[in-house]
């Protein structure tokens, strides 16, 4: 009998504009944090989708730098002017072996004769973009070596089919030893390394920096190396200041570490427009449902005076209109999370299905949070504002 005196004077316009308002603006806000959680999945083959940019620099090559007459190698006062940049969150210079290496094959191991002139340099473990064994010192059996993936498919589409030898499998190469001969200031000496990986974003032959470290003291001339390679992370919408940095410096960065760049740029900058004006949407539907509240409570003041006096206390009377509320926001939200589930399993899934995207399916329950969230901040705020109207009423 209370419900219906509170609610026999509502305007059904009102109520039903905020109602879709509501349905939309909250499916649309689930649907795109669903989105940006599937989307952190992906990987475009050099780096996360999301997360910062780690990108290697190196200065161009020019014809100047061919005669002897202008110099690659990055200055101390350069990789500290890196280091001050805002957009810059952490460099890192290449180190470089101070002697000469070559490697062949480990007879017996199942590699075909070769060898070969090679290059060794080491980078701070948090740049490496696999999970592998890197520990080494002077007990080790052997050099842990991680090679760019390109340098197995050069092996097997190039130099393997002109040499005439079988070509090589990443799993033979992980398993068979290397000859690591060095060439330095105490002579010539072998050692045993190993390949423990192959990196997809960095085309340089790596090894541990405590082998680097120890070599290039035992083998090494002492001079000083100059980093002529410097790997860099960069916060994400920078892709303009690296365009920039690039023009300042006359740096060479791999074109594709720009263009992952502003793919992140494009698809947040799209998500969070989407993501907001699911928030606008919400916070216009929550104030229509504000104002239907004091709406129904204004014309059944008369009816709400009453009861006070007959005796219903304004917690009973506040609760009774809650209630209803709380039935109708229950029915959005319930209604929202099916539709954006069924947005995401029969249109987004398999428009990406179709186009040879795939992605990791995020858990669901993030977004079904986020929908009882927004269910409570929207069954509070009417709380209150109804409560204070009540009060009003029955001064």
């Amino acid at each position: 009998m209370l419900k219906e005196i509170l609610f026999r004077n509502k305007t059904n316009f009102q109520f039903v504009f905020a109602t879709i308002g509501a349905l939309i603006g909250l499916t649309a806000l689930c649907l795109s944090f669903q989105l940006m959680l599937d989307v952190q999945s992906f990987h475009s083959g050099e780096e996360d989708l999301f997360g910062p940019n780690s990108v290697v620099i190196q200065k161009k090559v020019t014809k100047l730098s061919s005669l002897g007459m202008n110099s690659t190698d990055f200055s101390d006062e350069e990789v500290e002017e890196l280091r001050n940049k805002e957009f810059i969150t952490d460099v890192a210079p290449f180190e470089s072996a101070d002697f000469r290496v070559a490697i062949s094959e480990v007879e017996g191991d199942g590699l075909p004769p070769f060898y070969a002139d090679m290059f060794f340099q080491s980078i701070p473990d948090r740049f490496l973009d696999l999970d592998v064994d890197w520990d080494w010192n002077e007990e080790s059996e052997y050099i842990p070596i991680v090679l760019p993936r390109d340098f197995i498919m050069i092996i097997n589409y190039g130099i393997a089919q002109s040499q005439g030898f079988n070509q090589i499998s990443e799993e033979l190469m992980l398993a068979a030893r290397l000859t690591i001969h060095i060439k330095g200031k105490d002579g010539n000496t072998k050692m045993i390394g190993r390949v423990v990986g192959f990196s997809q974003k960095i085309s340089s032959i790596l090894v541990p920096k405590s082998f680097l470290d120890h070599a290039n003291e035992k083998y090494g001339s002492g001079n000083k190396i100059q980093p002529n390679r410097i790997f860099i992370t960069t916060v994400d919408d920078s892709y303009g200041e690296l365009e920039e940095l690039m023009d300042d410096m006359n740096l060479d960065i791999a074109k594709s570490a720009i263009d992952v760049a502003k793919i992140k740029t494009i698809i947040g900058v799209v998500i969070g427009i989407f993501g907001i004006a699911a928030v606008l949407i919400m916070l216009l539907s929550l104030m229509g449902f504000v104002q239907y509240s004091q709406l129904v409570l204004s014309k059944a003041s008369y009816e709400i005076q009453t009861l006070l006096r007959l005796g219903y206390s304004i917690k009973m009377i506040v609760k009774t209109f809650i209630k209803q509320m709380a039935i109708t926001f229950g029915i959005i939200t319930i209604s929202a999370i099916s539709i954006m589930i069924l947005i995401k399993l029969l249109i987004v899934d398999v428009w990406l299905d179709d186009n040879g995207i795939q992605l990791e399916s995020s858990s669901l329950i993030p977004a079904i949070l986020l929908a009882i969230l927004c269910f409570g901040i929207f069954v509070g705020a009417n709380f209150l504002n109804v409560k204070k109207t009540v009060r009003k009423l029955g001064e």
